[in-house]
């Protein structure tokens, strides 16, 4: 290890990120369960090759996003699912890496169907030209990734563009939530390379979304963004999903 103090104050940030992401997806994984205790802290220390003060400092962020807690004379435990913070965007980055869940992909259209089109409505009636530029930049390089079949670069665009969407709505509370969109979005494209028949098929709706918004036709943004949202499911094949769980 070196002894220089600055190169030890950059490596350590890097060193505390990687225990954190990879207990964190060990989690997500199902390596520990429920009210699985997980290994004493030298036991960590020697897996991760690191300090205790380092694995204190992983087990507080995960406590933080309800995924274990620590209890005296017994030691760190895993939490309930139902109590992890499923929607923190860090979460959701790691799970991206993780086999996704059909179920939680599910869940974040269904909610996504509650949200954006009420957005889009809102931006109908309130968003300045200037609020419509990052969806406009972001539908241009959706359309030039499309054609030369970048479904990388697709994605992204289309990220930037359902974030646009709701900052372009002028209410806070939709503002703060466009970063947790944005996982969710980057979270449902893993599910979106494996099972959709064409990845950039929706583009055309997409543009609909912004003319409806650019002529303040705020019921017809609302229902083309509604219609959007209802082509992802059945692009991905959740339709049968959804269909199930209206009939429980």
């Amino acid at each position: 290890m070196t002894d220089d103090p600055l190169a030890r104050t950059l490596v350590k940030p890097r060193v505390h990120r990687h225990v954190v992401k990879t207990l964190a997806q060990r989690l997500l994984g199902g390596a520990f369960q429920p009210g699985d205790v997980l290994p004493p802290e030298p036991d960590m220390c020697a897996d991760f090759k690191v300090s205790r003060s380092a694995v204190r400092e992983a087990i507080k962020v995960l406590d933080s996003k309800g995924m274990v807690t620590t209890r005296p004379r017994i030691g760190t435990v895993v939490r309930s699912r139902h109590e992890w913070n499923l929607l923190d965007p860090d979460l959701l980055a790691w799970s991206i890496e993780v086999q996704p869940s059909a179920e939680l992909v599910l869940s974040l259209i269904e909610a996504r169907q509650v949200i954006e089109p009420a957005a889009a409505r809102f931006a109908a009636l309130r968003a300045t030209a200037a609020d419509l530029a990052p969806m406009e930049d972001a539908f241009a390089r959706m359309s030039k990734a499309k054609q030369s079949q970048d479904f990388s670069t697709f994605n992204q665009a289309d990220i930037d563009f359902h974030t646009a969407l709701l900052r372009a709505s002028g209410n806070i509370v939709f503002q703060q939530l466009s970063n947790t969109i944005g996982a969710a979005l980057a979270y449902s494209f893993r599910l979106t390379v494996e099972r959709a028949r064409e990845p950039g098929a929706s583009l055309a709706n997409h543009g609909e979304v912004i003319e409806r918004i650019r002529h303040r036709d705020s019921e017809g943004a609302y229902a083309s963004m509604a219609r959007l949202l209802n082509i992802a499911i059945v692009d991905l094949g959740l339709s049968g999903m959804q269909d199930n769980s209206r009939q429980l």
